[in-house]
């Protein structure tokens, strides 16, 4: 074999693995800009609803719209409503529910300047009242990630913590000295702990002298399907009760339909519609 030759066939060797090489780095980046897209669309959709299982992860169908209702001992005690639009993202949502304290109406919503406005107003003699009612607002940074929330009329504000793959892991409280500073004094409210795929595998619950009030841990099965959350309360340590969620019905999308839950005393059935684009 000449010089010649040899350097011809080395030359496009070398170019095909450099092609190669490339071509696996741009689909690496691509799949990995994807991943961190879906993480920040799920973390918005989680500070939104404060709950993991409606936020429904990963959106790798186009999700429309979820209906949502609870019964306690077969009396419908919540009913809500969240719409998405094809990307994913929240975009509305509506629930109403019935506690010891009466009967509220919660809204999620945009207002005109863009940000989201959570809005919880009680109802009296069945009409809506403004009394004691609950407005936060909600305030994005450049990336689009909402990083802090202010309960109006309020000295009370939260601020939303994410890792390097944008998702949310802390949720911490702060008071509000005046328009622009906050007291340094922070109260830690939620922390997510996730598992190799990107899922929520644990949630603590904390108070404001970071005492743990409550663990669950999320527990998945084929195609990644939410199966069991295990929930241990407790107080100062000291362990309380413990129960378990469990989640059955699944659609053609491996989401779950239908969820029940006992106190010892009395069931829970969550039943699930959902409407795909």
């Amino acid at each position: 074999m000449d010089v010649k030759s040899f350097i011809s066939r080395n030359f496009f060797s070398t170019l095909l693995v450099f092609c190669t090489i490339l071509i696996s780095s741009n689909s690496f980046a691509s799949d990995n800009n994807s991943l961190t897209n879906s993480n920040a669309i799920f973390a918005t959709n989680l500070v939104l609803t404060e709950s993991g299982s409606s936020s429904i992860f990963p959106p790798g169908y186009k999700l429309k719209q979820l209906d949502e209702t609870v019964s306690l001992n077969g009396e419908i005690v919540s009913s809500g409503r969240i719409e998405y639009n094809p990307s994913g993202n929240v975009t509305r949502l509506e629930r109403r529910e019935k506690n010891r304290k009466g009967e509220s109406i919660t809204r999620v919503y945009r207002d005109e300047s863009g940000n989201w406005i959570k809005r919880i107003n009680w109802l009296i003699d069945g009409k809506e009242s403004d009394v004691g009612k609950v407005v936060i607002e909600y305030l994005f940074d450049e990336q689009g990630r909402i990083v802090s929330s202010r309960l109006l009329n309020s000295v009370w504000a939260r601020e939303y913590i994410y890792n390097d793959n944008q998702q949310l892991t802390e949720v911490i409280e702060k008071q509000i000295l005046d328009e622009n500073n906050f007291s340094e004094v922070t109260y830690p409210v939620r922390r997510y702990h996730y598992n190799s795929q990107g899922f929520i595998a644990r949630r603590d619950v904390l108070t404001k002298r970071k005492n743990l009030i409550s663990t669950h841990y999320f527990d998945y099965g084929e195609h990644n399907v939410l199966q069991r959350v295990t929930g241990i309360a407790s107080n100062d340590e000291v362990k309380r009760n413990s129960g378990e969620k469990h989640y059955s019905d699944y659609d053609r999308y491996h989401n779950w339909l239908l969820a029940e839950w006992d106190n010892g005393e009395s069931k829970f059935t969550k039943i699930r519609k959902i409407i795909y684009y």
